[in-house]
């Protein structure tokens, strides 16, 4: 079986950073973003969000 991977960064409380789309709504996962161009959510919480379209997986930085 594959093992699974996720393009954006993943903190020390296991929540990864998206980028907040253009057409998102006020409220993302109940937690409200107002003028914001990221936020950090669990995979959990993602999920939705990814398939709606209102965030995108923050890129990982090329500076390795």
């Amino acid at each position: 079986m594959a093992k699974k991977t996720t393009a954006a960064p993943i903190n020390a409380n296991d929540k990864a950073t998206y980028l907040i789309a253009e057409k998102a709504p006020p409220y993302i996962a109940g937690e409200r973003v107002g003028d914001r161009k990221e936020i950090e959510l669990t995979e959990r919480q993602a999920r939705a969000e990814l398939l709606a379209g209102y965030i995108l997986p923050k890129p990982a930085s090329s500076n390795a």
